[in-house]
């Protein structure tokens, strides 16, 4: 965690998957103001800049950033961003909203700081595949603790780096609708090959919601959680948003 520079450049502090998703997903957009945030080392920062975007680095944790060609600013997601309203272009938030305790305002303050049309692209851990469900099934939680979490002494106070929230789809889709967005694509970090062999459950479970009403599937969003991405999904899911 602490590596900021590789032989190749800086080291992302989200998985490698994500991060060449998101970048292979940025690549394809229109030149124009970025807020990477949280920016960790600044490794998808650096190629964003390099790519032509106008780029913003915020983290509530400075001490990680290595992108030298880049100015950070402190922000803490939780309370009020320092950028004016409907300034930026799209947002970049790659595994950060699990690290907050309010991801809430989070998407308030996304939505502030968004220009009408303005995409946000966000990555959080994938908490509805069918490998954690079983084991949420099995343990009653969808992730083990993190045992760092047991001495406040060793943490300062400071949880910014554990999985504090394990905020699934819907809620999230909640947040975001609420605070005007739109989702507009779902995509995965890799497939995960040894969720394979949950298929006949997943086969069981899609024919058994098949047949409930439809404003009970909308409302638990049986469309979208049973979907291959999400159901059948990696690690990580990736969501593209769009301010209405």
């Amino acid at each position: 965690m602490g590596m900021k520079v590789g032989a190749f450049g800086l080291v992302p502090l989200s998985r490698n998957e994500t991060h060449e998703k998101i970048f292979e997903m940025f690549s394809k957009e229109k030149r124009g103001k970025v807020l990477d945030i949280p920016t960790g080392t600044g490794a998808l920062a650096d190629r964003l800049h390099k790519l032509g975007f106008e780029v913003s680095c915020c983290d509530i944790n400075l001490s990680f950033f290595a992108a030298n060609d880049l100015k950070i600013l402190f922000g803490d997601m939780n309370k009020s961003l320092p950028y004016e309203v409907e300034y930026f272009d799209y947002i970049a938030c790659l595994e950060g909203l699990e690290h907050t305790e309010n991801p809430f305002n989070a998407m308030k303050e996304f939505s502030r700081v968004l220009k009408r049309k303005g995409r946000l692209f966000i990555s959080i851990p994938n908490y509805l595949n069918i490998e954690k469900r079983m084991r949420f099934l099995v343990t009653g939680i969808f992730s083990k603790l993190n045992p760092r979490i047991r001495d406040r002494n060793a943490l300062k106070g400071d949880v910014s780096m554990l999985h504090i929230n394990q905020m699934g789809y819907p809620v999230l889709k909640f947040f975001l609708q609420w605070c005007g967005f739109r989702v507009i694509k779902l995509d995965i970090d890799r497939q995960k090959s040894r969720q394979k062999f949950f298929l006949p459950l997943v086969w069981l479970i899609r024919l058994y919601c098949f047949f409930w009403p439809k404003d009970v599937r909308e409302a638990y969003l049986l469309d979208e959680t049973l979907s291959g991405p999400i159901l059948m999904g990696g690690n990580t899911l990736i969501i593209v948003a769009e301010k209405e």
